[in-house]
């Protein structure tokens, strides 16, 4: 597939609601802006962020769906096997100002006890929440000149989707777990998932990412199948020291969904990985059916383009869903 790259400032939407195609396609930087016209109940807003370090996983969601607002933090404590979870729901969806870009813009939501803000000035982010037995402040740097995965595609006259991936982004910061306060490990690193779409009802997506050091080098995955298939992009790329190398072509997952701890496999043009599941958020469903969302953190080997892929941590994911 012949992809374009979106060198430039582009509006994904016109004033009339119709999606201009010349936004279509990738770029290296949060160049899109997204206004989204007013198709009620198919509008999704979305900022998850995941920290990963030796020691844990941090990872905070706020989504937007037009009828509904959900909020979730969830951690994983890799060395004691423990984990927690605290998720609000709010009907009809958020009463928050969403930005527009990805470049920066602060966004913050809070109820029946859970509280998650976003603090974004384009140059640092402040990743603060308060749930069930978690606190956690955490200062996210975007370096000057580091490169990100944008993607935007469309099927139709008004039905588009777009996404920022930011990893390998360094991040320090605390936890409080239980009421034991503690700094995250060295070597931390932030991976931003920014959505913003008109999307069809019924939703199937891969996503792979990871981010840390590997052979003297900050390495940053990003790869995905499904939900591009057909819309003029992927949303395949590799991160090297901040530059971004646009990796071409299809990505085939290759997992077991009633068995999802054993390993994924990825192929594709330049992509030959396999995940090794460490944590699971999800599991299989009754009958062995998948549930919406099957989510496993782990460790990744394998090569890609030229670059040799050794312990490298992060995660797979697949999502199944109407909505």
């Amino acid at each position: 597939m012949s992809e374009t790259e979106v060198p430039g400032p582009a509006a994904l939407w016109r004033a009339d609601g119709s999606v201009d195609r010349t936004a279509i396609g990738w770029s290296r930087s949060p160049v899109h802006a997204c206004r989204l016209p007013r198709a009620w109940g198919r509008r999704k807003r979305w900022h998850y962020w995941c920290v990963t370090s030796a020691r844990e996983v941090v990872s905070l969601t706020v989504a937007d769906l037009d009828y509904a607002g959900l909020g979730v933090i969830a951690v994983h404590d890799r060395a004691r096997g423990r984990s927690w979870r605290d998720v609000t729901v709010r009907p009809l969806g958020w009463r928050a100002r969403w930005p527009e870009d990805a470049g920066r813009g602060d966004v913050a939501v809070e109820r029946d006890g859970v509280r998650i803000a976003f603090g974004d000035d384009g140059e640092r982010v402040r990743l603060e929440a308060r749930g069930k037995g978690v606190r956690a402040a955490i200062d996210v740097t975007r370096p000057a000149g580091h490169e990100t995965l944008g993607v935007a595609v469309s099927r139709s006259p008004h039905l588009a989707q777009y996404t920022s991936k930011q990893n390998t982004l360094p991040a320090r910061g605390w936890l409080e777990l239980d009421g034991e306060r503690r700094e995250l490990a060295p070597e931390a690193f932030a991976c931003l998932d920014w959505g913003r779409g008109v999307w069809p009802a019924h939703t199937r997506w891969n996503w792979a990412a990871a981010s840390g050091r590997c052979g003297g080098q900050t390495i940053g995955l990003n790869l995905g199948a499904r939900w591009t298939d057909g819309g003029g992009a992927t949303e395949n790329a590799l991160c090297v020291d901040g530059r971004l190398r646009k990796i071409g072509g299809d990505v085939r997952f290759a997992w077991d969904p009633r068995a999802p701890r054993r390993p994924w496999r990825l192929t594709g043009d330049g992509v030959d990985l396999t995940l090794i599941p460490e944590i699971v958020d999800g599991q299989a469903g009754p009958r062995g059916r998948p549930l919406p969302l099957v989510l496993c953190f782990g460790t990744w080997h394998g090569r890609v383009l030229d670059l040799e892929v050794r312990d490298l941590f992060g995660w797979a994911e697949e999502l199944h869903v109407w909505w």
